[in-house]
């Protein structure tokens, strides 16, 4: 009697078991931040919580998920990665050189993507991003060309293959560079999709809809999202497209939902720490967006935030001290106080030293001792310096210059943003991508896949394996 309780137990015990490794993650959502280390989040834990005299950090949602563990980034050609490389990776599971998406090094093998595998079984999948949706990042999930500069030929593939979603930027030339060759945005049309480019468009995109390609209407020209600090309060953010697209694509079967926090790598070229930190927290919103889903369903639905690589070699803290509560004095982007300072030499090109240290105070706080932002000779004399090459030097400050550009005069914005950042307690080691592994933040089914240190090729295997493909 007592060996067929046993017997009967273990059949139990295994049919449990099995019903347990047969339920798998239905909805996925893997968010990438764009340049994003551990101390970019962390910077932005202590500008939240900043107040003088306290030290406090509490976390960031994507801190607060059970799973925090690493992982490593580097590249067919090199140790320190490009986005596009680390993003085939992470899409496909193979490595590649630097500069190629979704293509094997030698560029012979187009590798299939995770967005391919998850579509043939019958998933929906969603691509969104606050950048441009044919740039490195999002087109490694779809496309696949020897180049990621090949923005024209990415935007024309980027329909062949039904994905049922895409949200956030435009493409960078969707004629081609010379504006000469088939609209892009036409190709799509005639391949099914439907262009949503306004807020009403955009609202009114319901469940079921099919093939949408939703832009963002307040962007800059080149196609990516103006930043988080200078936005409208009106305007669709990340978080927005994140909901409709949650929204648009859910379904019984399940989805796959790749959502990129771009911007974030480009402030951190321009080591742009306040831009940097608002752009986290926009990211940060719309992975609020996918937790409330998560909330309802949490059985059955995954979420994974990490990064392509870090950007910057960001570090907090010089000279054993950090004062983050000075960053909230910055209320404008670099990029738009540079179109700022042109415009004022355009209207006034004898516009004195003086006048610049005003507009400079109102908007970096720097200058103003009541706040702990005073000026010394040193500093002053990097500002006035970057006023004469800027203003008596003639030089053209282009504000919508590419961000990796290193030829641009040190202007008076970039200078600014230097000496706020040092006064703060932030130091950048470079402008460029860093080395390091980057972290992994995860919760819900199958999280404890990830939480020993792994590399970014295993990514794209450990969610098909949780989705049962």
């Amino acid at each position: 009697m007592i060996k067929n309780i046993t017997i009967i137990l273990m059949v139990l015990f295994c049919a449990i078991g099995y019903s347990q490794t047969k339920q798998k993650a239905k909805y996925v959502f893997l968010f990438i931040g764009d340049g994003m280390g551990a101390n970019q989040v962390y910077a932005t834990e202590m500008f939240l919580n900043a107040k003088p005299n306290e030290i406090k950090s509490n976390k960031l949602l994507m801190n607060s998920f059970p799973v925090n563990s690493n992982m490593t980034n580097y590249s067919a050609s090199s140790y320190v990665t490009t986005s596009c490389a680390a993003a085939t990776a992470m899409s496909t599971g193979f490595k590649t050189s630097n500069g190629i998406i979704g293509k094997s090094p030698d560029q012979k093998i187009a590798y299939e993507n995770i967005s391919q595998k998850v579509k043939k079984e019958g998933f929906k999948v969603g691509i969104l991003s606050s950048v441009m949706i044919d740039h490195a990042t999002p087109a490694s999930f779809y496309a696949h060309q020897n180049s990621r500069n090949m923005y024209y030929e990415i935007s024309m593939e980027l329909p062949n293959y039904n994905i049922d979603y895409f949200g956030g930027g435009g493409f960078h030339y969707p004629t081609g560079k010379k504006g000469d060759q088939p609209d892009s945005y036409q190709n799509a049309i005639n391949k099914g999709y439907t262009i949503a480019n306004s807020q009403e468009e955009i609202r009114n995109l319901k469940n079921g809809d099919e093939k949408i390609i939703a832009i963002n209407p307040d962007m800059y020209p080149s196609g990516e999202f103006h930043w988080a600090i200078d936005q409208k309060e009106e305007a669709l953010s990340l978080a927005d497209f994140t909901k409709k697209g949650i929204e648009v694509i859910d379904n019984d079967k399940g989805f796959f939902m790749m959502i990129e926090g771009g911007k974030i790598d480009w402030a951190c070229h321009g080591n742009d720490g306040v831009s940097m930190v608002h752009e986290v927290l926009a990211f940060n919103d719309a992975i609020q967006e996918a937790y409330e889903f998560y909330k309802e369903r949490p059985d059955e639905t995954l979420i994974i935030v990490t990064a392509d690589h870090e950007t910057g070699a960001l570090s907090t803290g010089i000279n054993y001290a950090t004062y983050p509560e000075l960053l909230k004095y910055q209320i404008i982007s670099v990029q738009e106080f540079k179109r700022k300072m042109e415009e004022l030499k355009n209207t006034n090109p004898e516009i004195s030293f003086n006048i610049i240290l005003d507009v400079v105070q109102a908007d970096f706080g720097l200058g103003n001792s009541d706040i702990g932002l005073s000026l010394d000779d040193k500093e002053l004399t990097l500002l006035k310096s970057a006023y004469r090459k800027q203003f008596k030097g003639h030089n053209k400050v282009n504000a919508d210059a590419d961000y990796l550009s290193k030829t641009e005069v040190k202007s008076i914005a970039e200078t600014a943003a230097y000496i706020l950042n040092k006064k703060a307690g932030l130091s950048w080691g470079s402008g460029d991508h860093s080395g390091t592994p980057i972290p992994v933040r995860v919760i819900g089914k199958g999280q404890e896949e990830f939480s020993e240190y792994f590399d970014n090729t295993d990514l794209p295997k450990k969610i098909l394996k949780l989705m049962g493909i």
